[in-house]
């Protein structure tokens, strides 16, 4: 080897050794600092107005009743087929109206009946002045209460009740017998006044009969009846 073959080599392993570069796992900051942000929920978004309820609890439209009585667009009308524990009339609703109107000068009976109460011919009275008193007070609508009992044949005798309260009545009927008991209560707007003239006019029981029945059988059907709340004059 020549000299400066030698010299040669040993500059080649005496020289700097190739830098070499390290490379770590880069970050992304924003300004000078890190920001950790933590994680965020939103919450639900209520419109105006709105109620949010809690699961398991009930909600109630607004302008709605909730009750145990009748309630508005119903008849005012209560039925039962369970006797009272005292000898009573069951009364359910009324207008206070406890002034006797049309006494009885001796038994309370108001009709007696031959046949079933859709015939008119089978009505008749042994007190016609009584008759006619209902008649004129429910064309006066006379406030006050008018009590009663209706004499059938074989099943016995009903109670009754009218009680007068401007434009309507409070009809309430007991029929008890050995068969069965029911008891039914309706308040039942009048009819025109003249109505009840006419059925006076004709001064025969089953006239009047005629014109007194869906008031002391208390029919809703054929008669309109009062809805509630029940108000009184």
């Amino acid at each position: 080897m020549t000299l400066l073959g030698a010299l040669a080599l040993v500059s080649g392993a005496c020289g700097p050794e190739p830098a070499t570069t390290a490379t770590t796992p880069s970050e992304t900051n924003t300004g000078s600092d890190t920001t950790t942000t933590a994680p965020t929920t939103t919450a639900p978004t209520t419109e105006p107005g709105t109620t949010t309820t809690a699961p398991g609890t009930t909600t109630t439209e607004p302008g709605t009743t909730t009750s145990d009585t009748t309630t508005g667009g119903e008849c005012v009308a209560f039925e039962t087929f369970e006797p009272p524990d005292e000898d009573v009339l069951p009364v359910q609703f009324t207008c206070g109206q406890d002034a006797v109107v049309c006494p009885s000068n001796g038994p309370a009976g108001l009709f007696t009946f031959e046949g079933a109460p859709e015939r008119e011919d089978a009505a008749g009275t042994e007190d016609l002045s009584r008759v006619h008193c209902l008649l004129e007070a429910l064309r006066d609508r006379t406030p006050g209460l008018v009590t009663y009992e209706l004499s059938w044949p074989v099943l016995g005798t009903d109670r009754g009740a009218l009680e007068i309260a401007g434009e309507f009545v409070i009809s309430r009927r007991e029929v008890l017998n050995d068969f069965n008991y029911e008891y039914r209560e309706a308040a039942l707007l009048l009819e025109p006044p003249q109505l009840f003239a006419d059925c006076r006019a004709q001064n025969t029981a089953s006239a009047a009969w005629a014109c007194l029945r869906p008031y002391i059988l208390v029919d809703s059907q054929q008669l309109e009846c009062v809805t509630a709340p029940l108000v009184c004059a």
